[in-house]
C-alpha cells in the first residue's frame, strides 16, 4: 500500500570516521593486488603489506593509534610481494600470507604484537606453481586454510598437520574471488570465465556452476549471505556499470534480482553482517561505503545509506562484531586504507538510554572453532559458535 514505511530497526544507520588522533599514520603500503582487500584486521591488530624488498608486512596493535615509527617491526620471509593477508578467526596472534613467490605462509607472533622483525614463519606451503593471490580461513573448522593462485587452483591446507588436504583444479582461467559459506562446508569462486562455482571441497567437486551474467571484463566478487539460501555476485556490465545480482543456491538457472549501482572503475568489495542482515559495499578508489539491508523476499535488498570519507580507499577490512562498542550502539567497524593512513570507520544506530539494546545485538560470531581440522576433513559439519554481545556475558552458544 502506498505510503507505508518499511519497518526496520536499521533504517537509520550512520557511519563516521573516528577522530584524527585515532587514525594510524605514516603507513607505507606495499603491493596493490587488484583482487585482494590488501589489509586485514581482527579485534586486536591490523595487518598490511609493507613497502620494501622480500615481501614484508606489518602487524600492528589497534590500541597504538597515531603515527607508526619509521623502524616498524616487520614480518619478512617471502621472496616476493605479499598479495593478501588473513588473520585466523580463532587465534588472534596467527596470520596467513599469500605471496608473489608462489607460497602461502602461516605466522605466529607475540601477544601485544611483534616488537622486532620476524623472519621465519611457523609454516610454509609451496604447492602452487604461480603467484598466490588470496587466502581465506574456514569460519567453523580450526586450522583449515584455502588459497587461490594464478595457476587456476584452489588448495586447502591442514595447518594442524602442515600438509595439503585438497586441490581443486577445474577452473579454466584466473580465479578472482573466493568466499566460504556460513557453515564452512562449501566455498564459492568467481572465475574470469564469468562463471560462479560452488565447490564441495571434501568431495572435490563443483556442486553448482553457472554463468553469473556480469559481462564486463573487470574483476567480480561472490558473497554468501549468512545462513540464507540466497547469495550475491558483484561485477560490471559491458558499459562499466557496477552491478549486484542475487541468486538462490537451490536454483541458479536465473538470477532472483539485479541492481545497477553506478558507473565507476573500482571493484566493489562486499562485507556481510549476519547479525544485522546488512551488506556493505566498498569500492577500491571510492571514498564511500554503501550499505543495504538484505531479506529473503523480492527485491532482496533495500538501500539504507552511504558513508562518505575524504580520501579514496586503496583497501578496506571489517572488524569482528565482538569488537563493537555496545554502549554507543555501534553495529559495525571498518578500517579504510588510504594513500598513507589507516582510518577506522564506525557505524552506529542512534538510541536513547544507557541500557543494552537487545534488538540490535543478537548473538554474534564468537571466534571459537566448532570443529577441529581433522573432524572437518573427515566430513563433519557444524554451525559457527556464537556468543552474547551483552557486557559481562562471556558464554558461548
Amino acid at each position: 500500500m502506498k505510503g507505508i514505511v518499511r519497518a526496520s530497526k536499521f533504517r537509520h544507520v550512520f557511519g563516521k570516521t573516528v577522530r584524527k588522533e585515532d587514525h594510524y599514520d605514516n603507513i607505507m603500503p606495499g603491493s596493490s593486488a587488484p583482487d585482494s582487500n590488501l589489509c586485514d584486521v581482527n579485534t586486536k591488530y591490523f595487518g598490511l603489506p609493507w613497502r620494501g624488498g622480500g615481501g614484508p608486512f606489518v602487524v600492528w596493535p589497534l590500541a597504538k593509534t597515531g603515527r607508526l615509527p619509521a623502524a616498524v617491526p616487520m614480518l619478512s620471509g617471502h621472496g616476493g610481494p605479499v598479495m593478501d593477508l588473513a588473520f585466523s578467526p580463532f587465534h588472534e596472534e596467527v596470520i596467513a600470507s599469500a605471496s608473489d613467490d608462489c607460497t602461502v605462509k602461516v605466522w605466529e607472533f607475540p601477544v601485544d604484537g611483534p616488537t622486532e622483525d620476524i623472519h621465519a614463519s611457523s609454516l610454509s606451503f609451496g604447492g602452487h606453481t604461480k603467484k598466490v593471490i588470496l587466502v581465506r580461513w574456514n569460519p567453523v573448522a580450526d586450522n583449515v586454510l584455502a588459497s587461490v593462485s594464478f595457476d587456476n587452483t584452489v588448495k586447502l591446507w591442514d595447518v594442524t598437520r602442515g600438509s595439503e588436504a585438497y586441490s581443486f583444479s577445474d577452473h579454466p582461467d584466473a580465479i578472482q574471488a573466493i568466499d566460504w559459506n556460513f557453515f564452512g562446508s562449501k566455498y564459492a569462486t568467481y572465475c574470469k570465465d564469468k562463471k560462479v562455482r560452488i565447490i564441495d571441497p571434501r568431495n572435490n567437486v563443483a556442486a553448482a556452476s553457472f554463468d553469473a551474467g556480469h559481462q564486463g571484463t573487470k574483476g567480480a566478487k561472490v558473497c554468501f549471505l549468512g545462513d540464507r539460501k540466497i547469495f550475491c555476485t558483484i561485477g560490471f556490465s559491458k558499459q562499466s556499470e557496477r552491478q549486484i545480482f542475487f541468486w538462490d543456491e537451490r536454483d541458479t538457472s536465473k538470477s532472483l534480482s539485479e541492481l545497477q549501482i553506478d558507473i565507476a572503475s573500482g571493484t566493489l568489495i562486499p562485507f556481510y553482517d549476519h547479525d544485522t542482515s546488512l551488506l556493505y559495499l566498498a569500492g577500491k578508489g571510492d571514498t564511500n561505503i554503501r550499505y543495504f539491508e538484505i531479506e529473503d523476499d523480492a527485491p532482496y535488498q533495500h538501500y539504507v545509506a552511504m558513508f562518505s570519507g575524504k580520501d579514496p580507499q586503496r583497501g578496506i577490512c571489517m572488524q569482528p562484531k565482538r569488537a563493537c562498542d555496545t554502549h554507543n550502539c555501534e553495529i559495525a567497524k571498518f578500517v579504510r586504507l588510504t594513500a598513507n593512513s589507516l582510518e577506522p570507520v564506525s557505524f552506529t544506530v542512534p538510541r536513547k538510554g544507557d541500557h543494552f539494546q537487545d534488538d540490535l545485538y543478537p548473538d554474534c560470531y564468537a571466534g571459537v572453532s566448532a570443529l577441529s581440522a581433522s573432524d572437518w576433513l573427515q566430513g563433519q559439519n557444524a554451525r559457527p559458535v556464537m556468543q552474547s554481545m551483552r557486557p559481562g556475558d562471556t558464554g558461548t552458544r
